[in-house]
């Protein structure tokens, strides 16, 4: 990965791989500009809208970042603008380059941007869609998994954690298994390198927390307690202290 940042005036920043991407515009960060190429193979409903993408033999994944909450329901995708490597998505980008640079299984960031007005701008970011995966809230929703992949699961937040990220929003739709049974980690908005430890365990609980929520909700999910252990004991076996 070799990392470039544009500026193209009127407010418009990019960071980008140009290993992946020679020169980002404005239109590549544009749902309708791929809509118009027919170039959209799927999309996602969040907090927004995430898109899906087929373009140059690559498979992009698109995501404009919006608020959640209460606050979201009145700035939508607007947030105050307090330095260019400050904005989520330049830090997103940043926090997945580093996290590849160590190894990690997340996605590989292609580019970003921000468009800032004032003291607000709004922002997206493209990463390469993970091949063959799915999200574990998909996953349980149809059959177990087994000990041996929930051990790995836990196994993937350790490396996280010794890598000191912590990540925002632990929860099983941002958990994905690929059909070589590898556990990949995403969406890494609002999320950090952080000192010490003790944040670690409010990951764990999040996670669990989800776990519990989603087996309330749905009629078929399989899941149960001691899978939670599996995973528990997979997180302790690597997890540095």
């Amino acid at each position: 990965m070799t990392t470039m940042r544009r500026d193209i005036g009127a407010g418009h920043h990019f960071i980008f791989d140009n290993t992946l991407v020679s020169q980002p515009n404005t239109e590549m960060f544009s749902p309708e500009f791929w809509q118009l190429q027919n170039k959209i193979t799927g999309q996602a409903k969040g907090r927004g809208t995430t898109i899906f993408i087929e373009h140059e033999g690559q498979q992009w994944v698109l995501r404009h970042f919006m608020r959640g909450g209460l606050v979201g329901k009145v700035l939508s995708d607007q947030y105050f603008f307090n330095g260019i490597e400050h904005s989520r998505p330049f830090e997103e980008f940043t926090l997945l380059e580093y996290m590849r640079a160590e190894g990690l299984l997340v996605p590989t960031p292609v580019a970003a941007r921000i468009h800032r007005r004032g003291l607000i701008y709004r922002g997206d970011i493209i990463t390469l869609n993970i091949p063959n995966s799915q999200d574990l809230h998909q996953v349980l929703c149809q059959q177990p998994l087994s000990k041996g992949e929930w051990y790995e699961v836990g196994r993937a937040l350790a490396r996280m954690h010794n890598c000191q990220v912590y990540h925002h929003d632990a929860n099983i739709r941002n958990i994905m298994i690929d059909s070589d049974k590898q556990i990949w980690l995403i969406d890494f908005d609002r999320c950090s390198k952080r000192q010490g430890d003790s944040w670690k365990q409010s990951n764990l609980d999040r996670l669990l927390r989800s776990l519990h929520k989603e087996r309330a909700k749905n009629p078929v999910f399989h899941w149960k307690e001691d899978d939670w252990t599996a995973c528990l004991d997979g997180y302790k076996e690597l997890v540095k202290r």
